[in-house]
């Protein structure tokens, strides 16, 4: 028996198998040796070193059959089974290295950078050719989301594509109408919207969003569903904009909703070879269409013959003033028509049948019904003509309902007049980018080579009024007008918002361990003030051994006038529940005027609502120190770290409180800025100077609620050292903001200031 077996292994080491595999195996270790002697040296990491290693492992099936092949004769099962092995290998270890070593770092990477479109789309591709490597899941809740697009008609084809693929032609299928529970990769994304007898209509929006009925967040209304037009019933070159309450994407505008009836609107702005058709039939001799204008320069009155004069092109021809001998220069005839006044765009309107959109209307079509919560802006004007040299041919930056370049190219002229002058909206290309939602007076009589203009045709002519009337706007404050509080002074203020150091007798309501990752707990307390009480929620982490600091939020203005039930409060709906995953609590309290607190302050008259305001902000002082009070007399969270987080209404208006509270280490605030239009401020008052916390800033480049000269207020006028705040502006509107940049902001901020 011993000698049959050493015969065998005799065999087997004079094998030309045994001896390839040996000599192989060999040469392999010491590579590898080598190469874990010099990785250093030379900057090789760890993931060079296990490259190299599996390279082996990968080649070493392929030497041991070639090693068999050329030790005996080839038949058809032994090259089935080699090509088998190949193709088999090869697929794997290439699908292996393709995913791990290109796809999957640029798929986590755009997750880190809050990319999920091309995440998406990533992990669509890896699913379709490497599903055995696939990480990630394109139906995940980190990646998309479940849409529900509520289309009035069935029958209708829905097709879809990332709007940063505009200029592909690519659509992918969605399915046919009705649809429910599809779902979309996070991001902006374009619908095409297609059914025999109908116009073919395209709509952007943001998911999630209200269009997608999928937002997580209510702020108490909701969109119509989208209604296909029959084909002959809209103008050729315009859409239909759907009507409804909207609020408007106007810096300054407030968060009033304003109601629209349906309208159309040109899907591109008028081009030079437009106009030339205009002036070719008579346009600046037919008097129908300059009719009832009040034709005025600098102030004088004028009469048509003497206007008509004004409006010459560079040689003296009837036209727009950068034309020459009456036409456009060669190359420019798809460009938007310039250099021309309110009067011969209203004047063309006329001659189209149509009128310059109104203020309102013109904003509808040109921004997303549910921007507040939801906004497209970051990515519509990264497609649009903005900071640039030149004009470009129409076309570029597709809106909400199809139209294009309503932000950038050429500022267009609205109908609405202001003080005399007319509006231009839109900016133009040679202004920056937060201008796409300024209006700005000009002259009537203003030819300047960035203005143009689109027409619009109201299927109800009684919405011109009373958008047609002029606008009244109150001039802001000049800076003089806020005066730092003297020392004398603040005592006496600060004499306003002395708290009553009253007993607690903190009751518990429940508590709540359903949550895989935290605890919540209903505390109330009594505040101390016309007998009332006050609900705390405690979002706790589980699974904690030592005292944890607390973020107590201060949050938006839904929660102090649409509010939910205070037991229905999810942190993770805002996207906050990062924090507890952390290892802090989160901390809401119902403020006074919040949730099941609230008061008539934010409905009320200009005058009433001021002298409310200064009442909730002694009610805000208050409730802030109570709540400090009662976290500092439980052991399990820690009694000297509190953060305080606000956002948008709550980083805005609740962050006098910082002026009576210095148990905070710091405050986040989140799309905040400071407000001009209240107490104390408005009273001319300026607080801001004496609070001294130190703070974070994070807000949209393109928000219009907030501005970045509100938000910069705020930071320059705050007392805190220069070094103890810091503002990031991110390429977003007023809300959500980049969800991975902001965790980690946040989390660098609360370590850096925690003991």
């Amino acid at each position: 028996m011993n000698d049959q077996s050493n015969n065998i292994l005799d065999k087997l080491k004079s094998s030309t198998i045994f001896k390839v595999i040996s000599g192989y195996a060999i040469i392999a270790f010491i590579t590898v040796q080598v190469a874990s002697l010099v990785s250093d040296s030379f900057g090789f990491g760890q993931t060079f070193m296990q490259n190299v290693i599996l390279g082996f492992f990968v080649v070493l099936p392929f030497i041991a059959l070639i090693a068999w092949a050329a030790s005996s004769r080839f038949g058809t099962l032994k090259i089935l089974g080699i090509s088998f092995v190949v193709i088999f290998t090869g697929y794997g270890t290439g699908s292996y290295v393709w995913v791990n070593n290109f796809v999957l770092p640029d798929l986590e990477k755009n997750i880190s950078e809050d990319n999920y479109m091309d995440a998406w789309l990533a992990s669509n591709m890896i699913n379709s050719f490497a599903p055995f490597f696939s990480k990630y899941s394109e139906n995940s809740d980190e990646l998309s989301a479940a849409v529900n697009l509520k289309i009035a008609q069935d029958g209708v084809k829905v097709s879809w594509r990332p709007y940063e693929d505009v200029d592909n032609k690519l659509w992918r299928s969605l399915g046919t109408t009705p649809l429910t529970s599809q779902r979309l990769p996070l991001g902006v994304i374009q619908m095409k919207l297609e059914k025999e007898g109908f116009i073919t209509t395209t709509i952007t929006s943001a998911n999630p969003s209200y269009r997608f009925e999928n937002f997580p967040v209510s702020l108490g209304w909701t969109l119509e569903p989208i209604s296909l037009q029959a084909s002959g019933t809209v103008p050729e070159g315009m859409l239909y904009i759907p009507g409804g309450n909207f609020i408007p994407a106007l810096l300054g505008g407030g968060i009033d909703p304003v109601s629209l009836n349906p309208f159309f609107i040109d899907k591109f702005e008028v081009t030079n070879e437009d106009f030339k058709k205009f002036i070719d039939s008579g346009g600046y001799e037919n008097p129908q269409y300059w009719v009832d204008m009040d034709f005025v320069e600098d102030g004088i009155s004028l009469t048509w013959e003497e206007a008509k004069i004004r409006m010459k092109d560079s040689t003296g021809s009837q036209g727009p003033a950068n034309w020459e001998v009456g036409t456009y220069l060669e190359g420019e005839a798809k460009k938007p028509v310039t250099g021309i006044s309110w009067y011969e765009a209203l004047a063309y309107a006329r001659y189209k049948g149509n009128i310059l959109p109104p203020m309102y209307h013109w904003i509808k079509a040109a921004f997303p019904p549910a921007e507040i919560v939801a906004p497209i802006s970051s990515k519509l004007l990264k497609n649009s003509n903005f900071s640039q040299k030149n004009l470009t041919e129409v076309g570029k930056g597709p809106g909400p309902y199809g139209t294009f370049d309503m932000a950038g190219n050429a500022r267009e002229w609205a109908w609405n007049i202001f003080g005399g002058r007319g509006l231009v909206m839109g900016g133009g290309y040679t202004d920056p980018q937060y201008s796409a939602t300024q209006n700005t007076p000009l002259a009537r009589m203003d030819r300047s080579l960035i203005n143009g203009f689109r027409t619009a045709r109201l299927i109800n002519p009684r919405d011109l009024n009373p958008f047609g009337d002029p606008i009244e706007r109150t001039p802001p404050k000049p800076a003089s007008f806020y005066k730092p509080m003297t020392d004398d002074v603040f005592k006496v203020y600060a004499r306003n918002y002395e708290v009553n150091r009253s007993s607690l007798n903190p009751k518990e309501i429940y508590v709540d361990d359903s949550h895989p990752i935290w605890t919540k707990e209903r505390i109330q307390i009594e505040v101390g003030y016309n007998n009332e009480k006050m609900d705390i929620l405690i979002f706790k982490p589980k699974d904690t051994y030592r005292p944890v600091s607390s973020v107590i939020i201060y949050p938006g203005a839904n929660y102090f006038s649409t509010p939910p039930e205070i037991d229905d409060i999810n942190p993770g709906e805002f996207g906050l529940d990062f924090i507890v995953k952390s290892g802090r609590a989160i901390i809401w309290p119902a403020w006074k005027g919040s949730l099941d607190r609230m008061t008539a302050s934010l409905t009320a008259s200009p005058e009433d609502r001021a002298r409310s305001f200064r009442e909730l902000l002694r009610y805000w002082t208050t409730d802030t120190s109570k709540t400090i009070d009662y976290l500092q007399t439980r052991q399990d969270l820690d009694n000297k770290n509190f953060f305080y987080l606000g956002m948008s209404y709550g980083a805005i208006f609740t962050t006098h409180t910082l002026l009576f509270e210095d148990r905070y280490k710091g405050a986040l605030f989140y799309v905040g800025g400071a407000s001009s239009s209240t107490p104390p401020l408005s009273d001319g008052n300026n607080h801001l100077p004496r609070i001294k916390t130190p703070f974070l800033m994070l807000n949209g480049e393109d928000d219009y609620l907030v501005p970045k000269s509100m938000a910069m207020a705020l930071y320059n006028f705050s007392g805190t050292a220069e070094n103890d705040k810091k503002i990031v502006f991110y390429n977003s509107g007023h809300w959500p903001l980049p969800r991975n940049q902001m965790i980690k902001e946040s989390l660098d901020f609360i370590d850096k200031y925690t003991d």
